[in-house]
């Protein structure tokens, strides 16, 4: 019987290279359609805000039982999306990042189908309650699911499928914050842990194809708006390592309030999931009627903290609601991210620190926005502990290539802190308890 003959290195070489434009060809569509079902996400979740505003202005015109309608909705909305996540796809519950993570690594089974469909409408049932959750969570899982039904469709070899997995989800950041650079390096610095060649292609081609698809929809569009930022050598640079090192212990305080709301709702296992979503949600509610700028996402808060003229006392209460309404909203374990909370705190926190400054030092050119902006990109890594994700994420959102420096400085100290604190990054601690709860239950 005749041998096989050998494979010459340029046959190899060509069988490489074909492999890894299909890779390529296979991101471009993966990333495609996560950009449509990201930008049909954000377009549901600004009808969903509208129509809240809509019902709370509704509201006010019936001061005396008023508040009772949005308490009452916003509690329904909590409970439906809730019940979507335990009877249909338990492992879209919370931000879902770190299920994506255990994926990749092998540490849990492929993602439900209906992840996709239950992250949908549960994000959108959440976050029109005005629970204090980010959009990007349930884009990454959700767009994670299309890279996995995509390589299972065509039956791709395992690491291409891991790959694809990794390159959607980073395609689903980078269209939640028109921020291509950030999705790409999320990829690698955050669920990967490494550089990889084949990941390299499927996540720089689902990035664009992501991004080529929202932008048609939405628009190419600055998240964030800020002055003109010119910082000064000194005490400006010495002002924002400070600031980065105060920041890393309210990432590592915000850290422990988070998995402190996790413990608390499973130790109430009498109350079932979907009741003590709903209580959340009636007292989110009741917030909105009272003061509806401090629930939701936070975003509108975080472009009023850059554009300046709050003052202090109302600063530093938004800070506080925000500290405690962000690990309320996440402890029932509604679909929503972790992502624009923080910014919304790290923002807040940061013009605090910086308006401190400017009454300490009166010769302080750094405007205020400086400060905001550095603050949530500092807190963004003292939590979550990707700082390259974070400083791209920040600039990219804003379009301010001169934070650049004020985020480096920033992040060095936010990075250091929560580790010599002994503090470990919000989604190794999720994926470690969600791995907890797979061992006592193998179908969560």
């Amino acid at each position: 019987m005749p041998s096989t003959p050998p494979v010459s290195p340029s046959a190899e070489l060509q069988e490489d290279r074909s492999r890894l434009l299909a890779l390529a060809g296979s991101g471009l569509a993966v990333g495609a359609v996560a950009g449509l079902v990201g930008s049909a996400f954000n377009f549901s979740l600004i009808a969903a805000e509208r129509l809240r505003g809509s019902l709370l202005e509704w509201a006010h015109h019936y001061p005396t039982l008023g508040w009772f309608i949005p308490a009452v909705l916003a509690a329904a909305a909590a409970f439906v999306a809730r019940w979507l996540v335990r009877r249909y796809a338990p492992e879209a519950s919370g931000s879902g990042v770190q299920r994506v993570e255990a994926v990749i690594r092998g540490e849990a089974g492929r993602l439900n189908p209906a992840v996709l469909p239950v992250k949908f409408v549960g994000g959108v049932l959440a976050l029109a309650a005005g629970l204090a959750l980010g959009r990007e969570g349930p884009t990454v899982q959700m767009s994670a699911a299309i890279g996995d039904a995509w390589a299972r469709i065509f039956r791709l070899r395992p690491g291409d499928h891991r790959a694809l997995l990794a390159a959607g989800a980073g395609a689903g950041l980078a269209a939640a914050f028109n921020a291509p650079l950030a999705g790409a390096i999320f990829v690698f610095e955050e669920l990967l842990r490494r550089f990889e060649l084949r990941a390299a292609v499927a996540t720089l081609s689902a990035c664009s194809g992501g991004l080529v698809i929202m932008r048609m929809m939405l628009g190419n569009h600055l998240v964030f708006t800020v002055p003109p930022i010119e910082v000064d050598l000194f005490p400006g640079y010495f002002l924002f390592f400070a600031a980065g090192a105060v920041m890393g212990v309210l990432g590592v305080l915000y850290s422990h309030m988070v998995v402190a709301g996790l413990d608390l709702a499973e130790r109430m296992r009498r109350i079932s999931p979907e009741v003590q979503a709903a209580i959340v949600g009636a007292v989110v509610g009741l917030i909105a009627f009272f003061a509806p700028r401090a629930i939701g996402s936070g975003e509108s808060e975080v472009q009023a903290m850059l554009d300046g003229g709050h003052a202090f006392a109302t600063v530093a209460t938004l800070l506080v609601v925000r500290l405690v309404l962000g690990p309320l909203s996440y402890a029932p374990g509604l679909p929503g991210g972790l992502f624009a909370p923080l910014l919304a705190i790290g923002s807040a926190a940061g013009l605090l620190l910086g308006m401190g400054a400017e009454s300490m030092v009166p010769a302080l050119v750094t405007p205020l926005a400086a400060f905001a902006a550095a603050g949530m990109g500092a807190l963004f890594v003292a939590v979550v502990g990707a700082p390259l994700t974070g400083i791209a994420l920040v600039v990219e959102m804003t379009g301010a290539t001169t934070l650049f420096v004020p985020l480096l400085t920033a992040c060095a100290s936010a990075l250091a802190v929560p580790a010599l604190l002994g503090c470990r990054p919000i989604y190794d601690t999720l994926r470690d308890r969600d791995a907890l709860r797979r061992a006592d239950d193998p179908t969560k």
